[in-house]
C-alpha cells in the first residue's frame, strides 16, 4: 500500500514555498502567508529597533519577507519555535551526526535562493519522502538516496537545515508503522520480474554480463539521482543570488 495518499502535501502556489515547506513538515494546514508575513514584520521591527539602539540607521526596508512571498530562515525558525522545533545548519558542529547518518534525523528543510522544501521521515527509518511543492506529489526516498540527495543539493549551493525536536504524530506516521519496508517490496518485485522474464535467445560475454549486473544494481538509486539532478537545475537570477548570500550568513 502506498503512503502518498495519506501524506499532507501542498502543491506550489505562487511563491509560497516557505508556507508549503512548513505545512509539509508539520503535516497540516498550520500556517498561511498572512501569518508568516506578520512574523516577518515583527522580526523586522525588532531588528530595526536593535539598529537604532546601536546608533545605526533603521530606515532600510526589512529583509525577513517581501511581497513576492519570500520568507527568511529567521521567519521559518520563529514559526517552528511554537512547536519546540529548531533548525540546525548542516555545516555546523551540532549537525555532525546528521552528516554522518542523515537517515537518523526527523526532517530537513532546504533552500536555494527563494525556494524552500522539506524532506521528512514518517515513523520508521525507511520511509523518507521528498515533499518539494514543485513536484506533482511526494516522492519516496530510500536511506541511500536520501544521503545522495543531500550531498547533491549541497554541491548545488542549497542551504540545508536539520530539523531538531519531536514532530507530532500524523495520520501518515500512524499508517507508515503498519506498512512493510518499501525497499524489501521493491527488491522482491524486481526478483519476481526477472524470474518470469522469458529467455531472449541472445548470448552474452562475461564483460556484457558484468555491465548488466552493474546497471541493475544502479538502476534504483542512480536513475533517481539523475532525475532529481535534472529537476533541480534552474537559473538563478541576481535577486536569488542575493537571497543565497543572505542565507549564507546563518551557516546554511
Amino acid at each position: 500500500m502506498d503512503l502518498v495518499p495519506n501524506i499532507f502535501f501542498e502543491k506550489q502556489e505562487g511563491q509560497l514555498c516557505a508556507q508549503h515547506a512548513l505545512n509539509a513538515l508539520l503535516q497540516g494546514n498550520y500556517f498561511t502567508a498572512v501569518e508568516l508575513a506578520e512574523i516577518g514584520r515583527r522580526l523586522d521591527s525588532q531588528e530595526n529597533a536593535m539598529l537604532m539602539h546601536q546608533g545605526q540607521s533603521a530606515q532600510q526596508q526589512g529583509s525577513n519577507f517581501d511581497d513576492s512571498g519570500y520568507f527568511s530562515v529567521q521567519v521559518i525558525q520563529e514559526a517552528l519555535s511554537v512547536w519546540n522545533l529548531e533548525l540546525v545548519p548542516w555545516k555546523s558542529e551540532e549537525a555532525k551526526k546528521a552528516r554522518e547518518q542523515p537517515q537518523n534525523e526527523v526532517a530537513y528543510i532546504c533552500n536555494l535562493a527563494e525556494h524552500w522544501f522539506t524532506l521528512r521521515k514518517f515513523t520508521v527509518p525507511w520511509r523518507w519522502y521528498n515533499l518539494n511543492s514543485t513536484q506533482a506529489q511526494p516522492s519516496y526516498l530510500s536511506e541511500t538516496y536520501l544521503a545522495m540527495l543531500l550531498q547533491q543539493i549541497q554541491s548545488e549551493n542549497y542551504s540545508v537545515f536539520v530539523v531538531r525536536g519531536t514532530l507530532d504524530e500524523s495520520p501518515a506516521d500512524r499508517l507508515a508503522a503498519t506498512l512493510p519496508d518499501p525497499a524489501t517490496f521493491i527488491n522482491k518485485s524486481s526478483s519476481e520480474e526477472k524470474k518470469d522474464e522469458p529467455f531472449s535467445g541472445r548470448g552474452y560475454s562475461l564483460t556484457e554480463q558484468q555491465e548488466i549486473k552493474v546497471d541493475e544494481e544502479e538502476d534504483e538509486e542512480i536513475q533517481l539521482a539523475k532525475a532529481i539532478e535534472a529537476s533541480l537545475q534552474k537559473p538563478v537570477d541576481e535577486k536569488e543570488e542575493m537571497r543565497r548570500k543572505r542565507l549564507a550568513r546563518f551557516g546554511g
